[in-house]
């Protein structure tokens, strides 16, 4: 029992330096990321409206109750959750390829790595200003391609099925160098003896892939379709500058809701409150990742 003591006592003296080095950045963080959360919790249970010039009041709730029996914080959640579906459809089996294709170290692997990260280093703004032109009617270059090919020119963001479409291009164009590094990185980290091994046993490369490599990459699948999920809830610059939400609200993201309630109707109370049903809905996404990578051998 001294013993352990003794250990615990030197433990901590070992640990108690490192505390100190990361008490600025654990002050950083509730300077940045928690005051402005409860601050945000705080807005969300008054009544502030910058149309009125009435005193904020408390209203408790009032402002929760108004947003969930709000029908467009339902049809945007409708909308958040159908991109959602159709950028991970799209997005993680992309990447896996390319990125067991670059883990094969083949010639050229470098110059076509490069190329490839080249999308997730622009900013969306500017990415989805580009695309808005590309996706044009009249004028764009994406029509005019698929006019050579004898195909009718297509109202890219004038509905809403073209337009969800147009969104997940974008935001897969994008995001799909993202899950690649992420995957090459797990791929990186597997023995190669594993492969020589399955190799000489006579395995093939399908085999493979599905008894030692999607095993071994689950762990990282699991962490990009969090990430994915936080980030389509989230999601904002990309359709604010394709589509503005529009045609109405037909391509309109609960992210991008709470946005136009806050700035454009002025409800700034009912737009934390939205924010925080957001936080609300993020939270379970963790704690389910969190489980579910406790189950993976």
């Amino acid at each position: 029992m001294g013993l352990v003591g003794t250990l615990t006592r030197k433990q901590r003296r070992l640990t108690r330096p490192i505390g100190h080095y990361t008490l600025g950045t654990w002050v950083l963080l509730a300077l940045t990321i928690l005051v402005p959360l409860l601050y945000g919790i705080y807005i969300s249970l008054l009544d502030i409206n910058l149309a009125s010039f009435l005193a904020p009041q408390f209203v408790g709730l009032k402002n929760y109750t108004t947003a969930l029996q709000a029908s467009e914080t339902w049809s945007t959640l409708r909308i958040t959750i159908a991109l959602m579906f159709l950028g991970m459809i799209v997005q993680i089996p992309c990447g896996i390829i390319l990125a067991v294709a670059l883990h094969q170290q083949l010639r050229g692997t470098k110059i076509f790595r490069s190329i490839l990260i080249t999308p997730m280093l622009l900013t969306p703004v500017a990415v989805g200003l580009t695309f808005r032109f590309m996706f044009d009617t009249d004028l764009g270059v994406i029509n005019w391609f698929i006019g050579k090919l004898g195909i009718e020119s297509v109202n890219w963001l004038g509905s809403q099925t073209s337009g969800l479409v147009a969104i997940v291009i974008v935001d897969s164009w994008q995001s799909i160098p993202f899950v690649m590094l992420l995957i090459l990185a797990a791929l990186s980290a597997i023995p190669t003896s594993l492969f020589e091994a399955a190799t000489v046993d006579g395995a093939s490369n399908r085999q493979v892939f599905r008894l030692i490599t999607a095993p071994l990459i689950t762990p990282t699948l699991l962490v990009i379709v969090m990430i994915k999920i936080m980030d389509f809830l989230k999601l904002f610059d990309t359709i604010f500058m394709l589509t503005r939400g529009g045609p109405g609200n037909a391509t309109t993201t609960l992210g991008l809701w709470t946005y136009k309630t806050g700035f454009v109707f002025l409800e700034l109370s009912r737009a934390a409150a939205l924010g925080v049903i957001i936080l609300i809905i993020t939270m379970p996404v963790y704690f389910l990742w969190r489980k579910s990578t406790r189950n993976v051998r």
